[in-house]
This record gives C-alpha cells, sequence and structure tokens, in this order.
C-alpha cells in the first residue's frame, strides 16, 4: 500500500513518517517505510529506509529504526548491517534502535523523519531527522547510480502461513484526523538538478479488504500527505 512517484528521475526523498507500536506472530511483519528504486525486476536496485516491525529479524515486536538494500533483485543485500554495504559514520548508531516514543491512538503523533540523498559521488545517504547516519557506497547498484524512479512511500505487510496479514500503520483504519491514523506528512522529493519539490503521487492499494489509504489536502503544517493502514486479517479470503 502505498504512493509513488514514477515520472521522472529523483535524487532524494523524505517524509515525516509517524510511528506506531504493533504486536505481531514470529512469522509476520509490518513496515512503513520509503522506497528509492530502479531497474526491472530481476536487476531491481532499491534501498528501503523507515520503521518495522520483525520479530524474524530482531526476536521481538518492538518498533525499531530499519533499512533494507538489494542491487539484483533481492539475490543479495539486507537489512540494516547484517552484511557489508551500508557504512555507519554516525557517533552515536541509531539502525535497529528501538524508537523511544510512539504515537498514542487521540494523541498528537510522534514522528521521524528519515531522508535519503544521492551525492554527487553517487552515494546514497541517510538522514534521520537531520543527523547523517551513514550510506550505500554506489558501486553497490547497476541502476540507482542513475537516479531512482519509482520512489514510494507507504507500508507493506508479510502475512503468516496461516492467511492471516499483520495490521499495517496503527492498526486501525485511517480516519480525516490525524491523532487516530497512520501517516506520511510532508512528503517530498529531490529532482534531478537536486531541488526539494512537493511529492506529486499516485495512490496504489494492494488489499483493500484489510486496508486503507486516503490523501489529504495539503496545509501548511502538514504538506502533501496521506493516511493509510488497518487491522489485517484474512484479506484476500
Amino acid at each position: 500500500m502505498d504512493a509513488s512517484s514514477f515520472e521522472t528521475i529523483y535524487r532524494g526523498a523524505q517524509a515525516d513518517i509517524s510511528i506506531h507500536n504493533l504486536t505481531l506472530q514470529n512469522n509476520q511483519y509490518s513496515k512503513s517505510q520509503i522506497w528509492l528504486e530502479n531497474g526491472p525486476i530481476a536487476e531491481l536496485n532499491s534501498i528501503q529506509v523507515g520503521w518495522a516491525v520483525h520479530p524474524r529479524v530482531y526476536g521481538d515486536s518492538a518498533t525499531r529504526l530499519t533499512i533494507y538494500w538489494t542491487g539484483d533483485g533481492y539475490k543479495t543485500g539486507c537489512y540494516n548491517t547484517e552484511c557489508p554495504g551500508f557504512i555507519i559514520i554516525t557517533r552515536k548508531p541509531s539502525i535497529g534502535s528501538i524508537f523511544k516514543q510512539s504515537s498514542v491512538y487521540g494523541d498528537k503523533p510522534v514522528t521521524f523523519t528519515p531522508q535519503v540523498i544521492q551525492s554527487f559521488f553517487g552515494n546514497w545517504v541517510l538522514y534521520v531527522d537531520d543527523e547523517i547516519i551513514g550510506y550505500w557506497p554506489g558501486e553497490l547498484f547497476t541502476q540507482l547510480n542513475k537516479g531512482a524512479s519509482p520512489v514510494r512511500f507507504g507500508g507493506n505487510t508479510f502475512m503468516s502461513p496461516d492467511g492471516i496479514s499483520p495490521p499495517m500503520g496503527n492498526g486501525y483504519v485511517p480516519i480525516y484526523d490525524y491523532e487516530r491514523s497512520s501517516s506520511f506528512l510532508q512528503v517530498k522529493l529531490m529532482n534531478d538538478k537536486y531541488q526539494s519539490i512537493e511529492a506529486e503521487t499516485q495512490m496504489g492499494v494492494a488489499d483493500s479488504k484489510c486496508f486503507t489509504l486516503i490523501s489529504r489536502d495539503y496545509t501548511n503544517e502538514t504538506g502533501n500527505s496521506f493516511s493509510f493502514g488497518g487491522p489485517g486479517g484474512s484479506c484476500g479470503v
């Protein structure tokens, strides 16, 4: 379930993503993230940044800052720093760490702001809340060195073998109230001239039985934004 931008080449993306706690089974995951991608499926280059609840990776249902990359259609690549690839340069590593705060239903949402920018040297640099965290070297990729297209914002889940999908977002169907919805706010892209622009998005929902996606009117406080999510369950059955 995501909002996507396909029309041109982008050099970066960012958004304010609301943080939520969820409880999952060991063989499920739920993510809210940004994808920067390029290339055909078999050779897909993908950088993914956001939060994830992923018991198989972390051994618990905590909500953590999570990154992922692949340079060859998921044949290789990994989460966080589980394999050589992403290079941490901050003195306070936060990749894989549990968020200290999360949103409470009915209160002002707690957000964080991941930003990924392709440098002039070809590396893809990760910032979180305006602090540089590290970078993916350009040589990891064969397609993203040309820039990203498409860029996607949103969530996805992995269901257990019994066909039960975990919740997405905050686990509730979104409504027109940010305090009761999982949202992406201030959704922005960096164009091929390295100018920050408002994202012009195409909205897509993979499974409307379990999840919902709603666009929001632009305001100075929220910028381009959307809300999404749902309780999961027996999707597609």
